[in-house]
């Protein structure tokens, strides 16, 4: 029983001393471990009928993704990686009315953007990709449209990250 004890208290003594002097673990599924420069202009909105203030969030939702992503930054000028984003369908039915207000009591947030991203495959030569993306919440009972708008860009911002980190496109 003492061994055990000592045992373990020496291996917590080494991972607390390894996460002092800063030692960090990461791991990298691309191998390499370059991050892309993405250039991200304001999100076109081609909604119809039009709902004026949903490119603008999310833009900003994208703009967040990436930098917590660690595949990209984000760049002002010219990148890696030029992202063109077009909102072109959002729709948000009712799935359940409250009986006695006759409000919903349940909506499906949906959304879908058209992402056109092109790179530079040689000096001088460029590569595009169009590509939709579509992307669908349900909010909780209990949780408020604001929240079920917040994953929704969330969730679709990063299919289209998903998309600007993709290096085989590039590579064709």
């Amino acid at each position: 029983m003492a061994t055990r004890l000592t045992c373990g208290l020496m291996v917590t003594a080494v991972l607390c001393c390894m996460c002092a002097c800063s030692y960090t673990w990461t791991a990298s599924l691309d191998g390499d471990g370059t991050r892309r420069t993405v250039q991200l202009d304001t999100v076109e909105n081609r909604l119809f009928p039009h709902r004026p203030g949903l490119e603008y969030e999310l833009t900003d939702r994208l703009k967040e993704e990436i930098a917590l992503d660690r595949r990209l930054i984000l760049g002002e000028g010219g990148g890696d990686v030029r992202l063109k984003v077009s909102l072109t369908t959002f729709s948000e039915p009712n799935l359940v009315e409250d009986f006695e207000t006759g409000q919903p009591a349940e909506i499906l947030l949906r959304a879908t953007a058209t992402v056109e991203a092109s790179g530079e495959a040689f000096t001088g030569g460029t590569v595009r990709r169009k590509v939709s993306v579509s992307t669908s919440y349900t909010p909780l009972l209990g949780d408020s449209k604001r929240e079920g708008l917040d994953r929704l860009w969330r969730d679709l911002a990063r299919e289209i990250l998903d998309i600007a980190a993709d290096k085989e496109w590039a590579a064709n």
